[in-house]
Order: structure tokens, then sequence, then C-alpha cells
């Protein structure tokens, strides 16, 4: 009984693309080109197959999942938004030693609301959806409000996002591009053609605010902002950041404080900051690189394995103080891309090296394949980790 149920449920995944492309009647089909666009949809439907090995305990484990995203908008006017994105992940893994609280956290929804939910879960399979954006906004040339689950990206960085005090997130997070959002309050006002400031709140799981601004501006070619604020309750935080290009360098920073109001805090005050630069070469090849500065607690957790979990703290965006990145990236063709990113953690030492490719089998057909690697020394729990990834994507 249980396998029809998974059967029925996987299915009606593929079919709902098609069911919903004329929703909610045929006579509003979105692709009637005699009315106007007022209701959009889009999404995708992933396979992903992802083994893993530690070469320090010798274990391995498989994780295959079926990931789709489903994203609904709708504007009735040029100024209002309705949107909706669901995400649901059939994961299908050895799950026998999991407790109640380690499936929790697999699937953890960080916002206030509870807009998450297990719907399956057996030794051997997990199916989970949750509700990644639920929003209103009202949009004018002045004025801009925003008021649901929605994501707030402050951070102008490639790599490390110091900035990034809402929606912190994991660089190595592999098949999760949309990040996770917040349930906010947002308002943003223009006073000119190349300024905004921006005023937003969140609460998170625990019930813990998250109130700050932002002013960003250019001037020069240079944009230029700065942020203050008190992040989930417990810090309060100054932060500023910038990018512009010198002769086609790319050049990108950002700097945040944290001040503690714990009582008795044993980390009063700590500091995050990140100096990049990228360029793109004639030929098509990207090159960028990037220097973290982290200020952490003595007993800091180093482990590999929190840098795979999302969301990360906006205090500790890495395992050790002081992290180099570089990257590069090239098309071969219209069709293949593929790119290396290797991270030093200097103060280990230890290393990440990340090859990856994509190839264009159709216009909405693409196939990636991924390797993470952790090199590590014996601080560290695993020392060392292979992660592959191979994954079929189908975009409608």
């Amino acid at each position: 009984m249980k396998n029809k149920i998974y059967f029925i449920l996987l299915t009606s995944y593929f079919l709902l693309p098609y069911s919903v492309s004329c929703f909610p009647s045929p006579d509003s089909c979105l692709l009637s080109p005699d009315k106007p666009k007022h209701f959009f949809f889009s999404g995708y439907l992933s396979t992903l197959y992802i083994p893993s090995y530690s070469f320090s305990t010798k274990d391995f484990n498989n994780l295959g999942m079926i990931h789709n995203r489903l994203n609904f908008k709708y504007t009735p006017t040029d100024n209002w938004e309705l949107a909706a994105e669901l995400r649901t992940r059939a994961m299908f893994q050895d799950f026998r030693g999991y407790s109640k609280e380690m499936f929790k956290a697999t699937t953890q929804d960080a916002g206030w609301l509870n807009l998450g939910w297990n719907i399956v879960r057996s030794k051997y399979f997990l199916l989970t959806t949750s509700i990644e954006r639920l929003y209103v906004s009202y949009q004018t040339d002045r004025w801009g409000f925003k008021v649901g689950r929605q994501r707030i990206n402050w951070s102008q960085a490639l790599f490390f996002n110091p900035n990034d005090i809402f929606n912190g997130y994991s660089f190595f997070d592999y098949d999760y591009p949309e990040r996770q959002g917040s349930d906010a309050i947002r308002i943003s006002a223009y006073p000119t053609a190349t300024s905004v400031v921006e005023l937003a709140a969140k609460l998170n799981y625990w019930g813990q605010p998250t109130i700050a601004g932002v002013y960003r501006f250019n001037t020069n070619g240079w944009d230029i902002q700065v942020l203050g604020g008190m992040v989930n309750r417990n810090d309060l935080t100054l932060g500023v950041g910038f990018s512009g290009d010198i002769k086609g360098v790319n050049l990108r920073g950002e700097f945040s404080y944290y001040y503690s109001l714990l009582p008795n805090s044993e980390f009063r005050n700590s500091y995050v900051a990140t100096l990049g630069t990228d360029y793109i070469f004639s030929n098509g090849i990207m090159l960028s690189f990037s220097a973290l500065y982290n200020r952490l607690p003595k007993d800091s957790l180093h482990s590999f394995v929190k840098l795979l979990s999302a969301p990360m703290s906006p205090k500790v965006l890495s395992i050790t103080e002081w992290t180099i990145t570089g990257q590069i990236s090239y098309t071969f063709s219209p069709i293949l891309s593929g790119g290396m990113a290797v991270l030093c953690f200097a103060n280990l030492p230890a290393f990440y090296l990340g090859p990856n490719i994509d190839w264009s089998i159709t216009k909405s057909l693409t196939l990636s394949a991924m390797i993470q690697e952790f090199i590590g020394t014996k601080k560290l729990a695993p020392s060392d980790l292979l992660v592959g990834y191979l994954r079929v994507r189908w975009d409608f």
C-alpha cells in the first residue's frame, strides 16, 4: 500500500506542470496570445544521486533524491504582486539510525511560520515539502513594500557573504540555488535613481527578531552600502560593503561587526570581512579570488560536515579564521561549461576541491556532475570527505 502511495505522489510531480499551465481555467491559458499575462508559472524537476565516502572512517553513504520546485506568481496590476514557491524533495537513503530530532534537523523550516512538513517517513524513504516563498508586494517608482516569506539579500560578495544577515547560507550547498527565505516585512525607498534605503524585520523559528536597515548608493561607478541593526535578538551589528571595477577588474568587499548582548558572553566582539576580485578574459574564462577573515570563538567546532549545512550563522561563515578561495569557469561551447573551485582553510590547514561540469542536452534539460573533496587534518572529524553529485534537471 505504501509503495502505491509513493508512486502516486511522485508521478503527480511530473504531471503537475502540464495541469497548471492553463490555471485556473482553459480560458486563461498562459500561452494565449490574446490575453495579457497576469499569472506566471515555472519550476524544475531534478533527479540527484549523491554518494559520499570518508577515507578516515571508511564510511560510505548513498543518497538519491527527486527534487521539485514550483513557482507561482500573480500580478493583478503593474504595482501588485503575489507569489508562492513550493519545494518538495523525495529522499532515498538508509534512515534507520535517524531519531525524530535528526529527521527534524534534516528538513527543519527556519522561518517563524511552520511551513514545512514531512509527508511520508520510513526506514528508507522521506518525502518532505515546504513553502519557500509566500509574499505580497506593492511597488512604485519611489516606494516598495513586501510582506511574507521572502529572500532578503544584501550581499555583494561571491563566495562568503558577511552582509547577508537575514538569509545566511552555505557556499557548499550544491542543490539549493534559490536559498532560504525569511518571514519578514520589508520597506524600500528610492531617493534617487542610483540609491535605495531598506528597512526589514523578521522572526526566526525560535521567535528571535532581526531588525536592520541598509543604505545603498552609487558614486563614480562604485556601489557602496552601509547597514546596521540587531540580529536574532542577541547581537548588534554594523556593516559596510562595496563593489566596482578598475579597468575591467571587479572588486568586492564586505565587513560586518557583531556585539553580543548576551550577559557574561565570552565572545562579545566578532568580526567577519571579505575582499575579492574577479575578471572575465576575452576568451570567456572567468577567474575569481577572495579572502575571508572570520573571528571565531576558541571552542568553535571544526567540521567539514558543518560546512555542508545550511543556513550558516552570519557570524560564523567558515571553520577557520582565514579562508582563501579561488575559482575558474569556462564555457567550452553553447551547451557545455565547467569550472573548479579551490578553498584553503589556512589556520588548520585544510583544503577543498570542487570541479563541476554542466551539459545542456536540450533547452530545458541539463546534465550536471560535481565532486566535493575535503582534505584536512586530524583536528577535523572526519579528516577527509569525498562527495559526488550527478544530476539531471528539467526546467519548465
